[in-house]
């Protein structure tokens, strides 16, 4: 799957009133609101006024990003960012609205959406992202937590619980975290989360430190360290821990 954030223009029309036509179809309400604002029928009407350019008492100035699917060519989403937050967007809305067409959840594309968006805040220069979701949006909350969100609190509003999240992405780190997503057998772990495996370690560095390396092993009764269970060297809050122990590896290194 590979995914990219594009602006509306005449060639993706077709892309667009695909997307819209299915969703509407689903009943569900569509989100982010700035992709269903407007009557996306009329296309030129709809491509002219997408994106708020003024401020109004119930606006600010956005931009809306479609997520097409370039392997698929077909829309797969879409995110609305906003330029600054007002009182409102400050409590329930936030900098970014996104939303994924229903058959196409449940494969990663919020998350790495959020992230393309996350790349076009930057480019704003807005460095503190505020996401907001439905406490009961467990999916959405996951995709949010993945890209840096750490949660502020909970509020309700009309009668909904409601989640805030901050991502500040002055701290935001790569240097942790690689993916490999053409590797043949990527996720190389049975039931790893795809979204959250790291391919940096491929081969774990303290496998040679037997049963002091710290991580989920066993033992075959043929004496071999089995660590397909093990999923430490390939998630990326354990980067520090693992390279913590190279001293280790060294020494044994050095003693052999």
């Amino acid at each position: 799957m590979t995914l990219k954030l594009v602006k509306l223009e005449p060639k993706y029309r077709r892309h667009l009133n695909d997307m819209m036509s299915q969703w509407y179809a689903t009943g569900e309400k569509i989100i982010p609101y700035a992709i269903r604002r407007l009557d996306y029928r009329d296309f030129d009407n709809y491509l002219a006024n997408l994106d708020v350019r003024e401020e109004t008492e119930e606006l600010v100035p956005d931009s809306t990003f479609f997520c097409l699917d370039t392997e698929q060519d077909i829309f797969v989403g879409a995110v609305n960012i906003r330029h600054r937050l007002n009182d409102r967007l400050l409590l329930d809305g936030g900098h970014i609205g996104d939303g994924v067409l229903p058959s196409q959840r449940h494969r990663g594309v919020a998350t790495r959406m959020i992230a393309l968006a996350l790349e076009e805040c930057k480019k704003l220069g807005i460095d503190r992202v505020l996401m907001v979701c439905d406490k009961d949006n467990i999916g959405s909350a996951r995709s949010i937590r993945r890209n840096g969100g750490v949660l502020e609190n909970e509020i309700e509003v009309d009668g909904v619980v409601e989640q805030r999240y901050w991502i500040d992405l002055g701290r935001q780190t790569h240097y942790d975290f690689f993916q490999n997503r053409e590797c043949e057998y990527f996720p190389c772990h049975q039931g790893a989360d795809p979204e959250t495996f790291s391919c940096l370690f491929c081969y774990c560095p303290l496998y040679c430190l037997g049963d002091k390396c710290g991580g989920a092993f066993r033992y075959t009764e043929s004496g071999i360290k089995d660590c397909s269970a093990c999923l430490r060297p390939h998630r990326r809050e354990n980067y520090n821990a693992i390279c913590g122990k190279m001293r280790e590896v060294l020494e044994l290194v050095r003693r052999k």
